[in-house]
């Protein structure tokens, strides 16, 4: 975004908007890519050698049966070409002589000559085939044949090559985040829990909100708390850990700790990249990808039971649509690909309803809306229930305009060239076909600010300030039906002294949903780098902080204070309504509604529990 597009700009506009899954149960757990960005920064920083490489490599990369199977089932990869790499989350190493389980599968694809990385996560229950085994959960697959039998899994499901994989022991994660000293965190409420009650057993955690340095044991505890919030939240932390973790990866060059380094990768990661060159290749890509050209994408499905087990079913289209979002993420077509031109665009239509002459009447419906359709037969089977839409390599624009053409709970998918045969995209019709296109979808509302005015914070902040010697600042709106669960005042250790000054309010807006506004005095916190905007409205300068669509944070400096509105981990606030927040802020002195905004009284508490 412009920083200079003009006072009034709503901050979300110009933003880089590509599509994210709204509440998909991504099941991501990208503290194992961290491991993998961790190893490789400690390696090409502080010692940039290739001795320290080649030994680390050597021995993460073990000549054991188990490694050698899963080398086997790799697939080479092409000069120039994408590598699929196959990240592993475990409970040991399987050069440990003990498969374990693993927690996490990522499908992560690295393509240098676009220059993007794209992550495709399986829900750990996934219900799918193992090769040699049957039908069962995802995760099975580890436990029963190692990371050889993972990697046959993951490619059936997606017919896709997998070139490299690496397993990462989480044990080794706390070791590694206290050597590279330990990650700054804006912790987003408190967590507890010592498991002192009667109902069921989890890990301890201990954490108080707002922004702080944690070492691994927190970290740990941190990323992996799953006790009453959704597994969305889960993810969320993650994720943000992983861009917390890589953004700060540049304070390495201090570290001197070679032996420590290597006893952690050689005894809590296995992968088989056993050549120096490739290796640093591929750190070069996972370094320096922005975050806008990191795409993150999920297989999800419908939860049901299967002999007793809770299971998750995907049907074999929705598969095929993540497969095709996570070889080409919609930022690659922001203006890359043709305009599109019905008449010039050749669309074969396959039956695959079962339905006697479904395919003849979607072919007259879009040879009516001007497109070159024609049949082409049955489909392989008559299984699909929503229509599909598959376009071949370069028309994604075309077949986003197809799916939309169809409507319903039409399905998008990429497919070879030689499949779609001389056809820019093929249309499955679906038992969901009635014989007519979709209508034209209707513009999107224009969004205002959901917030409400109120000045209940202002004695609370007022007290704050003379106690700390802050020079905090008062939002006079905030999120509708938010309360406040805690006011924290706290100081952040940076070196001798106290550290520097610092509150976080912890605001819950429904349910286990968490949003907060955070002040310090802390010189340059590294929160502030990554921004993906500057906007200048009302006197202030304001950087934003994209997700996709979603504004996680919107920050801005004054007199040495550095001053931020979070989201929700889960974005339910949208940009206009932080930007209401943001811009009715004030000191405490001059905190006043102006004439004829009747305040609303908020519950606010300082040291409530937030579960």
């Amino acid at each position: 975004m412009s920083p200079d597009r003009g006072s009034r700009e709503p901050l979300h506009s110009r933003a880089s908007y590509y599509r994210v899954p709204k509440r998909a149960r991504r099941w991501l757990v990208p503290v194992v890519f961290a491991g993998w960005l961790v190893l490789g920064a400690a390696a090409a920083m502080l010692f940039g050698g290739y001795v320290f490489i080649d030994q680390t490599l050597q021995e993460a990369a073990p000549d054991t049966p188990e490694a050698r199977a899963a080398r086997r089932v790799t697939r080479p990869v092409l000069p120039g070409k994408p590598v699929n790499l196959l990240l592993i989350g475990s409970d040991s190493r399987p050069a440990d002589g003990d498969s374990g389980r693993s927690d996490s599968l990522i499908l992560v694809r690295m393509d240098s000559k676009s220059g993007f990385i794209s992550m495709l996560s399986f829900p750990r229950d996934l219900y799918v085939n193992i090769p040699g085994f049957g039908v069962s959960k995802i995760n099975n697959a580890y436990g029963w044949g190692g990371p050889a039998k993972s990697i046959e899994t993951v490619s059936e499901l997606t017919g896709e090559d997998i070139n490299e994989y690496v397993v990462i022991d989480f044990k080794g994660f706390e070791r590694l985040v206290d050597t590279v000293g330990g990650v700054y965190i804006d912790v987003d409420r408190r967590y507890f829990n010592d498991n002192s009650g009667s109902g069921p057993s989890f890990d301890a955690i201990d954490l108080e909100p707002g922004y702080q340095k944690l070492s691994g044991a927190p970290a740990l505890d941190y990323v992996r708390y799953r006790h009453t919030d959704s597994d969305f939240a889960r993810i969320a932390r993650q994720q943000q850990f992983l861009s917390d973790l890589k953004r700060q990866t540049n304070q390495l060059g201090n570290l001197t700790k070679l032996t420590s380094f290597r006893k952690i990768f050689g005894a809590n990661l296995e992968t088989s990249i056993n050549d120096v060159r490739r290796f640093l290749g591929l750190l070069e890509l996972a370094l320096t990808t922005e975050k806008d050209r990191i795409a993150r994408v999920a297989v999800s499905g419908t939860e049901t039971m299967r002999g007793g087990a809770s299971v998750v079913i995907a049907a074999p289209a929705d598969v095929k649509q993540k497969v095709a979002e996570w070889k080409e993420p919609e930022f690659l077509n922001q203006g890359g690909n043709e305009k599109v031109v019905p008449a010039r665009t050749v669309v074969t239509v396959l039956n695959g309803s079962g339905r006697a002459l479904a395919a003849d009447q979607m072919t007259r419906v879009l040879r009516a809306k001007g497109y070159d359709a024609r049949v082409g037969g049955n489909a392989d089977d008559f299984s699909y229930e929503a229509s599909a839409v598959f376009y071949k390599a370069g028309k994604r624009n075309a077949g986003k305009a197809l799916q939309a053409l169809v409507g319903g709970n039409t399905t998008i998918a990429q497919i070879q060239s030689e499949e779609a045969g001389g056809s820019d995209a093929v249309v499955v019709v679906g038992t969901g076909f009635a014989g007519e296109l979709a209508p034209p979808p209707p513009p999107p509302p224009k969004r205002v600010p959901d917030v409400t005015p109120t000045e209940s914070l202002v004695p609370v902040l007022r007290r704050v300030q003379q106690a700390t010697g802050l020079p905090v600042l008062v939002p006079l709106k905030v999120a509708r039906t938010s309360s406040v669960r805690r006011v924290r005042p706290y100081f952040i250790k940076a070196g001798k002294g106290k550290g520097a000054a610092s509150v976080k309010i912890v605001f819950e807006a429904g349910y286990h949903k968490y949003w907060g506004m955070s002040m310090t005095t802390l010189k340059d916190p590294a929160i502030l780098e990554g921004k993906t905007g500057v906007i200048k409205t009302g006197g202030r300068e304001y950087f934003t902080y994209y997700d996709g669509r979603n504004l996680m944070r919107l920050a801005w400096q004054k007199d040495g204070v550095t001053y931020w509105i979070s989201n929700t981990l889960d974005y339910q606030l949208t940009p206009e309504t932080i930007q209401e927040i943001a811009k009715s802020t004030r000191q405490p002195a001059r905190a006043k509604l102006k004439a004829g905004i009747e305040p609303v009284d908020i519950e606010v508490e300082l040291d409530a529990p937030t579960p």
